[in-house]
């Protein structure tokens, strides 16, 4: 049986610089040579990172991509390096305007292979917006002895979704592989983004690869945040036998090189809330430091979802560029103001203290004329809830008056449980620069705070024990309001993760009234999601734009 020394290449994602890209590349490429390697592979689209989106149709795009291209081959000798890249549809004006090409580069030069075939629409992809797909065969190429194909990200889920009764792709690369005889080694190249517990997904999906071809299947990732996507990396190698004989840890640079017969090493599965952890880190530290804000500032009320939010900026920062701000008001326990104080203290941060009820009781006197009472006082509708949302608006206005004067990004503190039903405010407690718990639940924002208290308190234990509260009104608790989190979150994710409706949530063993007010408020709140900041997207269905294309306005009801 041929064999070969296989190497591949996991690097940090940075969108549009195409040039340092290229020189990260010649300089993972030596690496990988010099342990040896006989092929080595690279992410897909490689050069100008995912997703670059509609800088693509600049003409100055194109330039400076074919000139890193350009480059970085003068720096590829005989070992063939194995990448995709965003390259134009020539001639212009038939189909789109790129293809997403594999391509081998040796020697300098660059050989294209055959643009990607499955062009991604699921989730958050729009790849046909942009690129024409592969119309041809799947390619196969000898090199060593060996017959190896390139199969670009999704190319490789086909058959996987398949064999799960999902057809989701017009063509299966690897049954039109098996159909011409098979190949000894498949190359992955992809920009695959993370959500909670992929990393498992993706390990099946390669051994299904595998198992169908008997072939070894390399695979190569990114790892590191680009706006509201993250990337885990998880790269990894497996023989023809299934046996994993190269991975790189997620959420770092790697070069792994493996001998196919190679000894057998673990790869790295989701290590459960951990790996949630991790990912939350490296999103907002990736998008601060590319953004270029000196560091963040965010309200700590004393509940769990800020201090939570607070303990990931210190991870992803360090403390000395995270600023607390306690912002009291007349309704605010002194135990709520103890335990922001507390946490400050445990994470070693400054803390500020700028009560609101100043700025409170002014916003009474001036909007009682324009409003014919006093907030919160509305004979008509007793229920306005006009003298709470002004109190976050306060807030809101204090943090962003902080950010304007000293460059510091506002963080948003809402979990997925409230941007779902609407119970966050506009321009309140939803304003800031980035939003990044919104895509995880209020039980796991639990579980996240006692996973940071694993080795020392870090989290106040009365944080994370107390009822909820927006601390608005007198004896307010979040469940006046919605129903408890654990029938909450479960409805959830049942209407938006799997798409269930009314009758589905019920057959389900929900409460018929439950279920109909929680997904009337998650229709309902469309409309404050749009205009919420960015946030990591951390499930595969979120509530996300990218995720869930929804009408604002509509008469439809799931």
């Amino acid at each position: 049986e041929k064999l070969m020394k296989v190497g591949v290449i996991q690097s940090h994602i940075v969108v549009g610089d195409m040039m340092g890209s290229a020189e990260c590349f010649a300089r993972d490429y030596r690496t990988a040579v010099a342990m040896k390697a006989e092929i080595v592979l690279g992410q897909e689209d490689a050069l100008a990172g995912y997703c670059e989106g509609d800088q693509r149709l600049y003409p100055s795009f194109s330039w400076e991509h074919k000139r890193a291209l350009e480059y970085l081959a003068g720096q590829v000798g005989d070992v063939p390096l194995v990448m995709s890249v965003t390259l134009p549809n020539e001639p212009k004006g038939k189909g789109k305007p790129f293809y997403n090409m594999a391509v081998i580069i040796q020697n300098g030069v660059v050989k294209n292979l055959q643009p990607k075939t499955n062009l991604a629409t699921d989730t958050v992809f729009n790849d046909y917006r942009w690129y024409e797909m592969n119309h041809g065969e799947i390619a196969v190429f000898n090199h060593k002895g060996l017959r190896c194909a390139v199969l670009v990200c999704q190319d490789g889920w086909a058959s996987y979704d398949a064999a799960h009764g999902e057809h989701f792709f017009p063509r299966d690369p690897v049954n039109e592989l098996k159909e011409k005889g098979g190949v000894d080694l498949v190359l992955m190249p992809n920009a695959s983004p993370y959500f909670w517990k992929k990393g498992r997904e993706r390990f099946y999906v390669v051994q299904e690869i595998r198992r169908k071809l008997h072939c070894a299947v390399a695979y190569a990732n990114y790892w590191g945040g680009q706006d509201e996507l993250v990337f885990d990396g998880r790269s990894f190698i497996v023989a023809r036998d299934g046996t994993v004989v190269g991975a790189a840890r997620p959420f770092e640079d790697a070069v792994v090189v493996a001998d196919l017969d190679g000894e057998a090493v673990c790869y790295p599965f989701d290590d459960e809330i951990q790996d949630l952890e991790d990912a939350l880190v490296i999103s907002l530290r990736d998008y601060v430091e590319k953004s270029g804000f000196p560091g963040v500032v965010l309200g700590l009320s004393g509940g769990i979802d800020s201090a939570v939010v607070a303990a990931l900026a210190v991870k992803a920062l360090g403390p000395g560029r995270v600023l607390g701000v306690r912002m009291p008001s007349k309704y605010s326990s002194r135990g709520s103001l103890d335990d922001a104080e507390a946490l400050a203290k445990n994470l070693g941060i400054s803390l500020m203290t700028i009560p609101i009820e100043t700025l409170h009781a002014a916003s009474h006197i001036t909007l009682e004329p324009a409003l014919g009472h006093k907030p919160g006082e509305n004979p008509k509708n007793p229920k306005a809830m006009t003298d709470e949302n002004l109190q976050a608006r306060i807030r809101g206005m204090i943090l962003m008056a902080i950010s304007n004067d000293n460059g510091y990004m506002v963080v948003s503190t809402g979990n997925k449980s409230e941007m779902g039903t609407g119970f966050a405010t506009l321009y309140g407690d939803m304003c800031g620069g980035f939003a990044l718990i919104k895509d995880v639940y209020k039980l796991d924002i639990f579980a996240l705070a006692r996973n940071m208290n694993k080795s020392k308190v870090v989290i106040p234990e009365n944080t994370i024990t107390k009822p909820p509260s927006a601390e608005l009104r007198p004896g307010q608790v979040d469940s006046d309001a919605l129903p408890p989190y654990d029938v909450l979150d479960p409805i959830l994710k049942l209407h938006v993760e799997e798409s269930l409706g009314l009758d589905e949530v019920v057959e389900k063993g929900f409460a018929v009234g439950v279920a109909m007010r929680v997904i009337t408020l998650t229709r309902g709140a469309e409309y404050k999601r749009r205009q919420a900041p960015p946030g990591p997207i951390m499930t595969k269905n979120g509530l996300a734009w990218l995720n869930r294309q929804y009408p604002i306005t509509s008469r439809f009801a799931p």
